[in-house]
């Protein structure tokens, strides 16, 4: 389930069954105590601090030697090497190129948008699960989607329905279960706790059903289960051999029996939500719903361009709009907490800040607004954008891309850029988008262009949900802090998990301790 695993494939996996069989015969002979002095001992051109690069292997053992942290990895390889681009060898001439430079992030995904599509090995491997939603569609099917539903994102009726949702969630459910921990003494998983809330708000803006993940028993969370299961299973697909997952599939056997029951799980509950709706907006011929729910105004505007609306078609774009607004969120939640409680003078200042706002004054919270800034540039909920090439070009560096090449815009190394972030680009610092008036001794916000902070992405497929994302954060963060103390367990240090969003592998075990 690992994002890292988009990029083992993309210099592996896309090869022949015979291909990867010779492979790992040569990987053998490699290996073998009798056989490694002798074999593979000119290396290819290959600068020093990058991976070593073999005739016929490339860098494969390298890649394999760091398969569970290639995020990281080549996150590190960009440091040490001070490149801004990176191309990596792989097998028989194989090739990828992983980016961090602000210049050719602007020439990817804006200037010569047109010929950078989503890659097809994504969309192949996810296609049971998010169907032709807007998060795996390109062409003329995105313009169409982006085009209504950037009405709906863009709404003041629906981003307060959305802030409505998250202070009742945050006051019947969060606020109970931290004071109840705080008096019991309890150890909660953070990063659980997050998911179950994110969860239930996304589900009451979506559809008007509250799953009640966040009860004070937490319950079971099978659409939480679920969701995990199928992004596991489809991110599994990358490391086998199409023939293999999809004889697999066609017996319903194994792990995509697995795959099948899970996203069976989460279209029924999608088609339960959606029931009748169609048919009663087509019939009446309805006006767009100004108060509805996510899907009452998606189904009404979708009509009204004449967006031909059935039942698999408005499924997945559910589906979509859970992962992208659930994932996402609670990502950025966790590694903002973990940094903030890490960091005593900030969580002072954020305090003081909170405690000088209302909750209207979310806009005026620009010491916390910098504070997500920062956490997000050191953890961004999506560390990687893969996209592939649909004709040769050439990037502002000289650098030459051939029709069919994998590109990995690498978003996580550019916020750990020197170039970039300076020589302190490790350290959480919140001042750095920060400029104080002389005068009133206020702080300003400074923001970054998007192609150096491409965290919501940039350009046309720029994130929908962003300023969403930047109320529910606030509202979350005003609403803890102002009242509690998250403390990390004592000797935990988060290890980075990269799925398609960014995670802690064991979770985020705390103890909360309400402030006097």
């Amino acid at each position: 389930m690992r994002m890292d695993i988009q990029l083992m494939y993309s210099l592996l996996f896309s090869l022949p069954v015979p291909a990867i069989i010779f492979l790992l015969l040569l990987f053998f002979i490699y290996f073998h105590p009798f056989f490694s002095k002798h074999s593979c001992s000119k290396l290819s051109k290959q600068p020093k601090q990058l991976p070593k690069s073999y005739p016929l292997f490339g860098c494969l053992f390298s890649l394999v030697q760091n398969r569970h942290r290639a995020v990281l990895w080549t996150s590190e390889l960009f440091q040490k090497s001070s490149l801004s681009t990176i191309t990596l060898k792989g097998p028989f001439g194989k090739k990828c190129v992983l980016t961090r430079n602000p210049s050719i992030i602007k020439h990817i995904v804006k200037t010569r948008f047109h010929i950078y599509r989503k890659d097809p090995t994504m969309q192949f491997v996810f296609s049971d699960l998010l169907g032709d939603g807007l998060l795996l569609v390109d062409g003329e099917k995105w313009k169409t989607q982006r085009h209504f539903l950037s009405h709906i994102f863009h709404a003041d009726t629906f981003r307060y329905r959305v802030k409505s949702s998250t202070i009742k969630e945050l006051s019947g459910r969060l606020i109970p279960l931290f004071s109840r921990a705080d008096i019991d003494k309890a150890t909660l998983d953070l990063q659980d706790i997050f998911h179950r809330l994110t969860f239930d708000i996304l589900c009451q803006v979506g559809f008007s059903h509250d799953p009640e993940y966040l009860l004070p028993s937490l319950p079971e969370k099978p659409l939480i289960d679920a969701f995990e299961t199928a992004i596991k299973i489809s991110m599994r697909r990358f490391t086998c051999p199409s023939i293999l997952w999809k004889a697999k599939k066609l017996l319903n056997i194994g792990s995509e029996e697995n795959l099948r029951y899970a996203v069976d799980v989460l279209r029924e509950y999608v088609k339960k939500r959606i029931a009748g709706k169609v048919e009663k907006f087509s019939m009446q011929n309805s006006s767009i719903d100004e108060g509805g729910n996510f899907f009452d105004r998606f189904i009404t505007r979708a009509l009204k361009y004449n967006v031909v609306v059935d039942e698999k078609f408005v499924i997945d774009t559910g589906i979509n709009f859970i992962l992208a607004g659930d994932d996402t969120l609670f990502s950025a939640l966790i590694w903002f907490f973990w940094l903030v409680s890490s960091h005593p003078q900030v969580e002072k200042e954020i305090v003081k800040e909170i405690e000088e706002k209302d909750d209207d004054d979310l806009n005026e919270m620009v010491y916390t607004h910098a504070s997500i800034c920062e956490s997000m540039r050191l953890y961004p909920p999506v560390p990687l954008e893969l996209k592939q090439v649909t004709e040769d070009d050439v990037w502002p560096d000289g650098t030459k891309l051939k029709k069919g090449m994998t590109i990995f815009l690498h978003v996580l190394a550019m916020g750990r850029s020197t170039e970039l972030w300076g020589s302190d680009c490790e350290v959480f610092r919140p001042e750095r988008w920060l400029l104080k008036n002389s005068s009133t001794g206020n702080w300003n916000f400074i923001p970054r262009d998007p192609f150096t902070y491409p965290v919501f992405q940039a350009g046309p497929r720029t994130c929908l949900g962003k300023e969403i994302a930047f109320i529910q954060i606030k509202l979350v963060a005003a609403t803890i802090l102002k009242r509690f103390r998250i403390v990390p367990l004592d000797g935990f240090s988060p290890i980075y998990n990269s799925s398609l969003t960014s995670k802690m592998k064991t979770g985020f075990p705390v103890r909360i301790i309400q402030r006097c």
